[in-house]
């Protein structure tokens, strides 16, 4: 009977198992936190990614995740609020119709800027501005 480090302490000889610890690395987490979000578990895969960060705060495998399951946060606060938008609503029923396929700018019943195309559109809307933030809509063809 073989005598060693495997059997030694073994009543019948037999080798025990080697308990080897098994340390995740940031790739590990990275894809049990996909794993979870993949299966809708967004709160478990949350407390994993606070988890990995204690072992691997900057890490590149979970960076990406850090910010895709991190909570909301208010970046702007304050400034005008919104008003009554009815006269800009009115003017969508009686002149909305001819300007249909394009975006339009309505501040009141005065059109601010109107186009096909998004990027034109958005620049007569640089150059207008407006006192206060037009209603902004994409007047569908039908």
């Amino acid at each position: 009977m073989y005598h060693g480090p495997a059997t030694e302490g073994s009543e019948d000889g037999m080798a025990e198992p080697m308990k080897v610890p098994y340390e995740e690395t940031a790739e590990d987490y990275a894809a049990r936190i996909r794993e979870l979000v993949e299966s809708d578990r967004v709160t478990g895969a949350r407390k994993l990614i606070l988890e990995a960060l204690e072992k691997f705060p900057d890490h590149p495998a979970l960076i990406p995740w850090q910010k895709a399951l991190s909570r909301a946060k208010l970046v702007r606060f304050g400034g005008p609020l919104d008003r009554d938008r009815t006269p800009e609503y009115r003017w969508l029923e009686t002149e909305g119709p001819q300007y249909r396929g394009e975006w339009v700018a309505v501040l009141g019943d005065q059109l601010v800027a109107h186009s096909q195309d998004a990027r034109r559109f958005r620049a007569m809307l640089d150059k207008a501005h407006p006192d206060f933030p037009p209603l902004v809509v994409w007047i569908p063809d039908r």
